[in-house]
């Protein structure tokens, strides 16, 4: 389920990019050949953006997408980077479920004080949501992979998910 929803998102961030080509070539034209730009497209393009990075953040993840720096860990046993990555799964985790609520929180505080848009006045709070929202799916996609982590890591070690290895003979 959370692969579904990463992909909708994701598919929902590249529309976003389309819609931002449209509006920004849109008021190119309408601002070199009529004079007449759209007041609206930079605040709209601005909150498109914010869907395109924190709604596709999981749809990366779990293609492999996001920026990795191997050239230390490519040179350790297999066993060392299984538990190597275990480690980093938990902290990065622990990250994106921090600035999530960080950001929920600002969210909740401009809900509060009614912070509305400079040109359009929509809500600020809406738009907002959107990175909480995202991190959080993406701290989901994490915990699916933290666990499948764990599994390899536990198998590796000769333990698998009923428990340990019978130690003597019957």
């Amino acid at each position: 389920m959370i692969a579904r929803v990463s992909r909708a998102a994701g598919l929902m961030g590249g529309l976003a990019v389309l819609a931002i080509t449209l509006l920004v070539s849109l008021d190119v034209l309408l601002r070199s050949f009529a004079n007449r730009p759209l007041l609206f497209v930079d605040e709209v393009a601005s909150l498109l953006q914010v869907l395109v990075v924190f709604g596709g953040l999981a749809y990366t993840f779990e293609a492999g997408g996001h920026v990795r720096v191997d050239l230390l860990t490519a040179r350790l046993r297999p066993g060392l980077q299984a538990g190597l990555r275990l480690v980093t799964l938990a902290l990065g985790l622990g990250f994106v479920l921090v600035v999530a609520w960080v950001t929920a929180q600002s969210a909740l505080t401009a809900y509060r004080y009614g912070r509305v848009s400079a040109v359009m006045l929509y809500p600020l709070w809406i738009p907002m949501l959107i990175i909480p929202a995202g991190l959080l799916l993406l701290a989901a996609a994490m915990v699916v992979a933290l666990a499948r982590q764990w599994r390899a890591v536990r198998c590796r070690s000769g333990v698998d998910e009923e428990g340990p290895p019978p130690t003597g003979s019957r």
